[in-house]
Formats: structure tokens, sequence, C-alpha cells
């Protein structure tokens, strides 16, 4: 290995199908492959964000179906990687004992980046700068998380609670569920906690450890795939394949944070401040659009038109919405759907999604 420090290589999470962000993130394009902010997919602004930290090569865990689509990003930045296929979703622990197994195949050793592909990120060259720190603790043999400093008591995200220390980097007292507002607005009061962004830093040696005393159920479960060898666990082919629809249908459904993260010592939290949003929900995305005078956004402007609209937001794949009189309305239009929905209630559009596959079942049967 060249220098002192380790290869780093980012591990993308890109299997989720985003049903909030119905219709336009829908099972057969779900959100990491749109563009909702007018600057690439979010996966492609995933990928840019992590070239300042010179990657050896990268890996996007996701759905057999997604894996062409994740290849094409990839071509399309010019970055290095391989793309894992997941037979089924089962959270975020086996995505990253899978990456983990297959990353141990070609290093002794490596620095593992995790992160979703759905985030959005104001200021990439500050999230460089903390990510720097978290690879730096990853190489002293701890898991790093990121933690998000707060500006509001938001009740979506779980936080992480900092134990008191000096310096950039704290040790990670405990993780919290998502509050209730009360408890939100303590959290913010108190100081020390952050949201957390779901985005870690480790060694393969060191996590591949912790999921052998902290999750020994996982751990035994992929110990089949050590055999494979790299060009067997990338392959969505034959026995290969069979061995990893074994692996993933014999483990439940746990996030890291909850299989390893609650549970392991050496964890630390490096604070960030870098303009960080979750894009979960239509509400979330008003974060990453400009507003004109009257607060409405758009990022297909040619498509979109406003009169006497306050505060309305207009996705528009192909065509062109006009919106009238409102204030506090979100209009998606993707393909042959259209979403009308008042601000406020965006996280109801699971319902729809779950209405619209039963119509879509009755249609087929």
């Amino acid at each position: 290995m060249s220098g002192n420090s380790m290869k780093v290589v980012p591990v993308i999470m890109a299997g989720g199908a985003g049903t909030r962000l119905w219709p336009l993130s829908r099972e057969e394009k779900p959100k990491q492959f749109h563009d909702l902010s007018g600057d690439g997919s979010l996966l492609e602004q995933t990928i840019q964000r992590l070239l300042p930290l010179r990657p050896e090569s990268c890996v996007i865990v996701t759905a057999r179906r997604y894996e062409d689509a994740s290849y094409r990003e990839l071509e399309r930045i010019g970055m290095k990687g391989m793309v894992l296929s997941e037979p089924r979703p089962r959270n975020t622990a086996a995505a990253v004992l899978y990456a983990t197994i297959y990353l141990s195949k070609i290093y002794d050793d490596c620095v593992m980046i995790i992160l979703p592909a759905d985030h959005y990120i104001r200021n990439p060259v500050e999230f460089a700068a903390v990510l720097q720190k978290a690879v730096a603790e990853a190489e002293k043999g701890r898991l790093a998380t990121i933690g998000v400093q707060p500006l509001y008591p938001e009740t979506g995200y779980g936080y992480i609670k900092a134990a008191p220390g000096e310096g950039g980097v704290f040790a990670v007292d405990s993780f919290v569920e998502k509050p209730d507002l009360e408890t939100a607005k303590r959290y913010l009061a108190e100081g020390g906690y952050y949201w957390n962004s779901g985005i870690y830093a480790w060694t393969s040696s060191v996590i591949l450890e912790k999921f052998r005393k902290l999750m020994p159920r996982h751990y035994e479960a992929f110990a089949p795939l050590n055999a494979l060898g790299a060009d067997g666990i990338v392959s969505s082919l034959g026995e290969a394949w069979t061995a990893k629809e074994r692996a993933f249908d014999s483990v439940e459904s746990i996030s890291i944070d909850y299989g390893i993260m609650e549970k392991a010592h050496e964890r630390v939290v490096v604070p960030g401040n870098f303009g960080w949003g979750d894009l979960g929900s239509w509400n979330s995305i008003d974060d990453i659009l400009r507003p004109d005078d009257e607060g409405n956004r758009s990022p297909s402007t040619g498509r979109a038109i406003f009169v006497g609209a306050r505060d309305c937001s207009i996705f528009a794949e192909t065509k062109r919405v006009a919106v009238v009189g409102l204030s506090n309305v979100v209009v998606v239009q993707s393909g042959d759907d259209i979403l009308v929905m008042e601000k406020d209630s965006s996280q109801r559009v699971r319902e729809v999604v779950d209405i619209v596959r039963g119509l879509d079942s009755g249609k087929k049967s």
C-alpha cells in the first residue's frame, strides 16, 4: 500500500424505492436516479461529493433491477466502481456486511465510507473536510459517524448524543430514537445532540469483527460468501446468486444503527454543518430549490407557471403545469400520474402508493 494511509472506498446505499416521493420516485426508477435539483441525479451528486477524498473505487449496493442504471451513473462520472445487487432488501446491516465481505477479498484492509444515495448537501467542500476527519478516526480503529448540527427541533430524524469533550470529534454517549417535539426542543436547548445522518466510516477489518461479535446471525448467514471470491460475490448468476439469496433470506431486516452502532464501543461522532438534507419527502425538497420572490419553487422552470401563487412547488417531468391562486401546495407530474398535495401532508403520500399498488394489482389479475 502506498504511504501509511489506507485506501478509501465509499459504499453507497442505493436500494430504496423512495415511495414518499411518488409519482416521480417509483419502483421502475427510484429517486436516486432522478435530478431533483437541476444539478444531476442524487446518485451522481453523491459520487461527485466523494471525489475530493480521491477514493480508490466505489461500491454501490442496490436492487438487481437498478444494476445497469447504477453502472451508467458511474460511467458518466468516470468513477471506477462495482455494483453489488441485493437479492432482496434487508436493511443497512445486511448491505454493509455484503459490501464488507466483497472488499475484504480485494484489500487486506481499507476504510469504508457508508452513505445513502438520497441526501442533499449544500456545501460539498465542508462535507469533504468532515469526511476526512471521519476517515482519520476510522484509521485509528474507531467507528465514526457523521452528526449534523441540528438547525431546528426536527422529529423525523434520529439523534446522536455526544459525550462532553474537546476538539472536533466526540465519543458517542448514545443513539436516540426519533423524538417528539418537546424532546427535540430540549435536545436543541441542551446542546451536544446531533442529527444522525446515517453516514459512517470504519475499516473493513473492524466492522467485520463487530459483526462477528454483535450480529453473529448475520455473520454466520453471510459466511458462505467468503468461499466465492470477489467475482463470485459480484455475480448475479448461477450458484453465486443462489448463495446470496440464501444469505439474505436467512437474516432479519435490521439497520446498522440498531445492530452495531447502538451496542459497540469505540464510537465517535464527527459533527458537521454542511447544509444537509435527507430527501425523504416532497416537503424536504424545498430545501434544495431556490424560491422566487413569492416563495414558489421548481427545477423544471420552462414547464412551471405560477400566477398569484405563494409558497408552491412544481415538479413537472414532461408536461407544462400551472398553479393559480394557491399557496403551500406541491404539484408533481411524472408519466401518467399527477400528485397535488398540501405541503404539510407530505408524510401521507405512502398511503397513495398503497392505494395505487392495489389498483395496479387489480388490473393485472
